[in-house]
C-alpha cells in the first residue's frame, strides 16, 4: 500500500505543472488595450458570436476569404487594365478627329480656291459631249455602211463557192483524157476568200483575199452546152446496165460459191466436232491422271510418314546408328567422312574378318589365357564401378546433410 501511495504521488507530481506564488504588486498602472486603442472593440461591436467551433471550418472560412480576397485583386487589376485602354482609345480618336478637322478645313480651302476653275472644266466638258454625240451618229452611220458591204461580201463569197463545186462536179463529169490533157487543181477544200470574224466591223486585210484567190486555177470546161451534159449521162445510164447484167451473171457465179463455202463450212463444223470431242476425252484423261497422281502422293506421303520414316528416323535406328559410330570410331578411326550406318557396318565386318584370320593364325591356349585375362580385368572393374558409385552416393549424402546443418532452423 505504502508504494502504491508513492506512485501516484510521484505521478501527481510529474504531471502537474508547478507555477511560482502570484505576488500582489502595489502598483496601480495597469495598461490594458483600451489604454493603447480605445476603438479596438469597436471593429467586432454588434458582430455575432461564431456558433460553429470546428477549426476545419474555420480554415475552410479563411481559404474562401483568401481565394475572394485573390479574385477581388484579380478584377481589380482587370478593371484598371480596361480603363487604362479605354484612356488610350479616347486619346487616339481626340488625335484623330483633330486631323479630321484639319483635313476638312483644307479641303474647304481648296474647293473656295478652285471654284472658278471647276465651272470652266464643266463647261469645256459640255462642249466635247455635245462634240462626241455628233461623232457617234457619224460613226454608227459609217459602221452601218461597212457592215452592208460585208454582208454583200459574204453573199458573193458563198456564191463563189457553190460555182466552185459546180466546175469540179463538170470536171470530173469529163473524159477522163480530157482531165489528164488540162491538169486543174480542184482539191482545195472549203477554203473561204473572206474570213469572217464575229466581230463584223473589223476591218478586211486585201492581200489575204488575192492570195487566197490565186490559188484557184483558170476555169476551164469541157462541156459547152447543157445537151452535152445529158448525152454524157446518157451514156453513163447504158453503161450502168451492161454492169448490171454483168452483176446477174456473176450472181450465179456467186451463188455457186456460197454453196461451196456453206458445204466448206459444214465439213469444217464437222472436223472442229470430232476435234472438240477428241479434246473432251483427253481433258478427262488427264482430270483422272490428275486424281491418279493426288492419290499416289497420298500414299507416297503416307507409307513416307509411316514406313520410312520409321526406317530412317526410329529410335532403334538411331541407337543402332550411334552404336555403329562408335564401335568404326574406335576401332578403325573417326568418322569425319559421315559415312552411313552400312558403309561402317561394312568396314568393321571387313575389319572382323582381317581380324578372326589373324586369330586363326594363333595358338588357341594363348588365345584363352587372353580371354581368361581379359574376363578377370572386366570383373574388376565391375567392381571398381560399383564402389565408386557406391562412393558417390556417401558423398551425396554427405553434402546435403552438410547443406541441412548450414541452414537456419526454424
Amino acid at each position: 500500500m505504502n508504494k502504491k501511495s508513492v506512485k501516484k504521488h510521484s505521478k501527481k507530481i510529474m504531471c502537474g505543472i508547478k507555477l511560482p506564488p502570484i505576488e500582489e504588486s502595489g502598483d496601480s498602472d495597469i495598461k490594458t488595450i483600451l489604454d493603447v486603442d480605445p476603438h479596438f472593440y469597436s471593429l467586432v461591436e454588434g458582430r455575432p458570436i461564431r456558433s460553429n467551433k470546428s477549426i476545419s471550418k474555420y480554415k475552410q472560412d479563411i481559404r474562401d476569404i483568401a481565394l475572394k480576397k485573390t479574385l477581388l485583386g484579380f478584377l481589380k487589376d482587370e478593371i484598371l487594365r480596361i480603363t487604362k485602354e479605354i484612356d488610350t482609345e479616347r486619346k487616339i480618336y481626340n488625335t484623330t478627329s483633330k486631323h479630321f478637322d484639319e483635313y476638312q478645313h483644307s479641303f474647304d480651302k481648296f474647293l473656295a480656291d478652285d471654284n472658278n476653275k471647276t465651272i470652266a472644266i464643266m463647261q469645256k466638258s459640255d462642249n466635247l459631249a455635245k462634240e462626241l454625240s455628233n461623232q457617234t451618229e457619224e460613226h454608227k452611220q459609217a459602221n452601218f455602211e461597212l457592215a452592208t458591204l460585208k454582208s454583200k461580201l459574204q453573199y458573193i463569197d458563198e456564191t463563189f463557192q457553190i460555182l466552185v463545186s459546180f466546175q469540179c462536179f463538170l470536171h470530173k463529169a469529163a473524159p477522163i483524157l480530157w482531165q489528164e490533157k488540162h491538169n486543174m487543181n480542184l482539191n482545195i477544200e472549203h477554203l473561204e476568200i473572206i474570213t469572217m470574224e464575229t466581230d463584223i466591223f473589223s476591218e478586211i486585210n486585201k492581200n489575204i483575199v488575192k492570195e487566197r484567190l490565186s490559188k484557184y486555177p483558170f476555169p476551164q470546161l469541157y462541156f459547152e452546152s447543157p445537151e452535152q451534159l445529158l448525152h454524157v449521162f446518157d451514156l453513163l445510164e447504158k453503161q450502168n446496165l451492161n454492169y448490171l447484167l454483168v452483176t446477174e451473171e456473176l450472181n450465179t457465179e456467186k451463188n455457186k460459191f456460197l454453196k461451196s463455202l456453206g458445204f466448206l463450212k459444214y465439213l469444217i463444223h464437222k472436223e472442229l466436232d470430232c476435234i472438240q470431242e477428241k479434246v473432251k476425252e483427253t481433258d478427262e484423261m488427264i482430270s483422272l491422271n490428275e486424281k491418279r497422281e493426288v492419290e499416289l502422293k497420298e500414299a507416297f506421303f503416307r507409307i513416307l510418314d509411316k514406313e520410312i520414316r520409321h526406317l530412317v528416323s526410329s529410335e532403334m535406328v538411331l541407337q543402332i546408328f550411334n552404336y555403329v559410330e562408335f564401335a568404326y570410331e574406335q576401332i578403325i578411326a573417326p568418322n569425319d567422312a559421315n559415312l552411313s550406318s552400312l558403309d561402317m557396318a561394312l568396314t568393321l565386318e571387313m575389319e572382323y574378318n582381317n581380324l578372326m584370320l589373324d586369330l586363326s593364325a594363333f595358338d588357341l591356349n594363348v588365345i584363352k589365357t587372353i580371354e581368361k585375362e581379359t574376363y578377370e580385368n572386366e570383373i574388376k572393374e565391375m567392381k571398381q564401378a560399383i564402389l565408386a558409385n557406391k562412393l558417390l552416393k556417401d558423398v551425396d549424402k554427405l553434402s546435403k546433410r552438410l547443406k541441412s546443418s548450414y541452414e537456419p532452423r526454424q
